[in-house]
């Protein structure tokens, strides 16, 4: 994965919680505070009861840093930060979002959260008690492992860290050297096939035009026949579909 691909952060879980918070109301028809929130007759805040989506996530570029656990609705960048003029801090809300939201999408849909890059569970350089062990430290991907910092290795309770991220390497440009590889095949592939349909489409275009001729010459389809039944008898091969003019330089030819 490249740099400019690579997401912002890494999302390790969403959760819901529920809450009491106060209702937005409108100032023509409702009794509001100072803050737009409606009141009851008492002058008391009314009060309704609301889902609350969670993200928790970290750094990619140092996914054992410290996990960050926000809500959702803070996540999203709204239409006044679109509009205003921090445009570093559009950037980076919007980069972060774009991270979290397929997982959030899929986490509501009862689905697995996605993970951006390629999972442990591809790589046969860990097995499988190493890698839950990764994953204690927010290191879900190969590109993680290959990414850790020599503060990062020390800390990871695995032997040979410093070869498993050689490893990780290695592997992924490998991986990367074998999808080029089966790219080029699939190009070759259709290449070859846009060539037969060429040949076939010229076939066919050139037994249209031997019809055409066959049609247009005068003495039409019994002087192909004749032509065609001396070509046989001399054993000369011809397209079924020739014309007169091609039959009779057949015939000249074989004369």
């Amino acid at each position: 994965m490249s740099d400019e691909n690579r997401p912002l952060v890494i999302v390790l879980g969403f959760h819901q919680t529920f809450e009491r918070v106060p209702v937005k109301g409108d100032e023509l028809n409702d009794n509001i505070d100072a803050r737009g929130f409606k009141l009851d007759d008492k002058g008391k805040r009314v009060l309704t009861n609301v889902e609350v989506d969670w993200v928790t996530y970290a750094p990619a570029h140092s996914p054992m840093g410290a996990n960050t656990t926000e809500r959702i609705r803070h996540m999203k960048p709204t239409q006044e930060i679109m509009d205003g003029e921090n445009a570093e801090k559009t950037r980076f809300m919007m980069a972060r979002w774009a991270a979290i939201e397929p997982a959030y999408e899929a986490w509501k849909k009862g689905h697995e959260l996605p993970i951006n890059g390629t999972p442990l569970a591809h790589w046969p350089g860990v097995s499988a008690a190493m890698a839950a062990e990764l994953r204690k430290y927010n290191i879900l991907t190969v590109e993680n492992v290959r990414d850790l910092g020599e503060t990062q290795l020390e800390r990871i309770r695995l032997p040979n860290m410093r070869d498993l991220r050689n490893s990780a390497k290695a592997f992924l440009d490998n991986l990367r050297s074998a999808e080029a590889a089966e790219r080029e095949v699939e190009r070759d592939n259709e290449v070859a096939a846009l060539k037969e349909m060429l040949a076939e489409q010229n076939e066919k275009l050139a037994a249209a035009m031997a019809l055409l001729e066959e049609r247009t010459q005068p003495g039409g389809d019994d002087e192909a026949a004749a032509l065609k039944a001396k070509l046989d008898a001399k054993g000369v091969k011809y397209h079924h579909r020739a014309g007169v003019d091609t039959l009779r330089a057949l015939l000249a030819e074989a004369a």
